[in-house]
């Protein structure tokens, strides 16, 4: 099942302008130093839940000439909070409900739709949130349109990911701007369209449009 919820919503992101318990990543940059942070850390966005979307997937193993299997199935969030203090906005990501009976397990997560933008990441570590694990390394490319985020081992078949996320300076969104690509360790895949900054059309192969129910899979990459 995968729905899309708008609503308004009062909830803490935050950092001190562009500094403080966040990491500012620029074209290029890789940090391994991601260690979470509290509603307590970032006071500075408290922010509307603009956007929350839901996209069911699974991700099917790649063997040539062999019957597709189920590898992993879940289901991604995507938020989109705006700053109740510059205005600007932050884009979220999170890994909910996996089947715990399947062998699959994450290794990175890759987003586009970053070009332009001044980025900051880091994620959520609530004590309120138990058992779930956030990504511990971050990169950039170098033209700056693509982050990713790195469970350094991997998220566990049956493990819920925290709240991963990226504060941009722009007050702008769009829905189907970015595109949020899930691997595997083994390598198979599979991508989904969520909201983003840049008004700019998915990557081809880019699947899970906003509001149009259905499951998305993959095989893997060649």
């Amino acid at each position: 099942m995968k729905h899309t919820l708008c609503m308004i919503a009062t909830i803490a992101y935050g950092s001190v302008a562009y500094a403080g318990p966040v990491v500012d990543l620029a074209p290029g940059d890789f940090t391994d130093t991601l260690s979470g942070i509290t509603n307590t850390q970032m006071s500075e966005l408290i922010g509307s839940t603009e956007l929350d979307q839901f996209q069911d997937f699974t991700i099917y193993s790649g063997n040539e000439g062999r019957v597709e299997e189920p590898l992993y199935q879940g289901t991604l969030m995507a938020r989109v909070v705006r700053s109740l203090e510059t205005g600007n906005i932050t884009f979220n990501y999170r890994l909910l409900n996996p089947n715990a009976a399947l062998i699959g397990e994450v290794s990175h997560v890759e987003i586009t739709g970053y070009e332009g933008l001044q980025t900051r990441v880091e994620y959520r570590n609530e004590l309120t949130d138990p058992n779930v694990e956030g990504p511990s390394i971050a990169s950039r490319s170098e033209d700056g349109d693509t982050l990713n985020f790195d469970f350094n081992g991997a998220l566990e078949t049956a493990e819920e990911s925290r709240f991963f996320f990226a504060m941009v300076d722009s007050p702008d969104w769009y829905a189907n701007a970015a595109t949020v690509t899930i691997y595997l360790q083994s390598g198979e895949s599979v991508s989904l369209s969520v909201a983003g900054a840049n008004p700019a059309i998915p990557a081809p192969g880019a699947l899970g449009l906003l509001g149009i129910a259905g499951l998305v899979s993959t095989r893997r990459r060649r």
